[in-house]
């Protein structure tokens, strides 16, 4: 998002809690402030304007803070998402309750206040799954898969402590493809240049964690599917009331129902989809007319048609609880045909941490080809290449192999 800005012409002035977040060094005006500290992010904008910069509007990516983003440009009168919309689209109950007035699709859901509330609502629904999480957080943390009744209570504490407001709900668990979207809205006209097969056949072994492994660009869904889950989110975020901004969303294609609405958020993802799956595939960088919307410009909408079509993918590395006290190949690894990104989140010497979430994962790798079963190959040799040495074992951050290394 910085680069893109600083590729408009725009100057950038980037706040961000950690001191040694990325963004800062590139920033033309950084500051170490944690932007959940409203009125200190407030107090500095004015400062600034004091001096005469023109600050003209505000955004993120991959952070779940519309609320935020609400407040602060509603106080500047700036672009940005209306408070309703921000407070429905960060509370997943809320969310969920205002989908179902409108006549769409999601998979049942109540709120539980304890586990034999859960037992309850569960042996009401006959699902074979559920999954329990908090409404208000986001990157999986405190989301458990439940398939046998003694995982309860764990998950119920799990997704408890999680929540800031202490509040968890139970879904129904549909098995079927999942996707991810994003979508661009202005003034009644929307468009989805965002469109990813999500991976979790790969993450078995987290169990009950719910840990996605990247996705897939294009999607291999038939055309008219894409179409019809196209029109499912558009419509969706418009009835949430996301007339001028980005909308992410998270679908589940049921068998026999059809797609339903696991979630939409009012803001960009983060996990490379906007950042380099979209683009490296199809030659979109959509995140240019998310600022333009910010800034109170108008869009251009012929950059959000495809220019090119490659397969492009997103995966992760994984590692068991321990000392990383290695790496290997990474070099090399960064020299092979098709790799577009290899980072590494760790260093050797770090402690690796249990994975419950998918800040968890410890590192990621982007794959370019011409088609899936090139890019495929591409993916697992980056996993037979690239290896950890952990506790004294050395280890691939493949998760597929994730629980014999445990």
């Amino acid at each position: 998002m910085i680069r893109t800005a600083k590729e408009m012409g725009l100057g950038t002035v980037v706040l961000d809690g950690n001191k040694n977040a990325p963004g800062l060094n590139i920033a033309d005006i950084a500051e170490p402030l944690d932007f959940s500290q409203i009125n200190k992010v407030i107090g500095f904008i004015s400062d600034l304007q004091t001096k005469h910069i023109n600050l003209c509007g505000v955004n993120t990516m991959g952070s779940d803070i519309p609320d935020i983003l609400s407040e602060i440009s509603r106080y500047f009168k700036w672009e940005g998402p209306n408070k309703q919309t921000a407070h429905i689209t960060t509370n997943k109950l809320k969310m969920k309750q205002h989908l179902v007035r409108g006549g769409f699709q999601v998979p049942l859901f109540q709120l539980v206040q304890n586990t034999a509330e859960i037992i309850k609502v569960w042996d009401e629904w006959e699902s074979e799954k559920i999954i329990i999480k908090p409404t208000d957080r986001s990157g999986a943390r405190g989301v458990s898969i439940i398939s046998q009744g003694n995982d309860i209570k764990d998950a119920f504490d799990d997704a408890i402590t999680n929540s800031n407001i202490k509040e968890v709900i139970i879904e129904e668990f549909v098995e079927g493809p999942q996707i991810s979207t994003e979508t661009i809205l202005f003034n009644g006209k929307s468009l989805t240049p965002g469109f990813a097969d999500r991976v979790y056949d790969t993450t078995l072994s987290f169990y009950p964690h719910v840990i996605e492994n990247g996705g897939w660009v294009p999607s291999n869904l038939p055309k008219e599917q894409i179409k019809k889950i196209k029109e499912l989110v558009e419509n969706a975020s418009k009835f949430l009331g996301i007339n001028r901004g980005i909308s992410k969303g998270d679908i589940v294609i049921h068998p026999k129902k059809g797609p339903m609405i696991i979630e939409i958020a009012a803001r960009l993802s983060g996990g490379d989809f906007s950042e380099s799956l979209v683009p490296l595939s199809s030659g979109i960088n959509y995140v240019k007319e998310a600022l333009k919307i910010s800034i109170g410009e108008p869009l251009n909408w012929k950059s959000l048609l495809p220019k090119k079509n490659f397969v492009v993918a997103n995966r992760y590395f994984f590692l068991p609880k321990g000392k990383l006290e290695q790496i290997i190949d990474l070099k090399k690894a960064r020299l092979m045909n098709g790799i577009e990104k290899l980072e590494i989140f760790i260093k050797e010497g770090d402690l690796i941490p249990h994975i419950d979430s998918h800040a968890k994962r410890i590192g990621v790798f982007i794959v370019k080809s011409t088609t899936r079963k090139k890019a495929q190959n591409i993916i697992d040799n980056i996993y037979k290449e690239v290896l950890f040495k952990v506790d004294g074992f050395w280890i691939s951050g493949d998760p597929s192999l994730y629980s014999a290394q445990n």
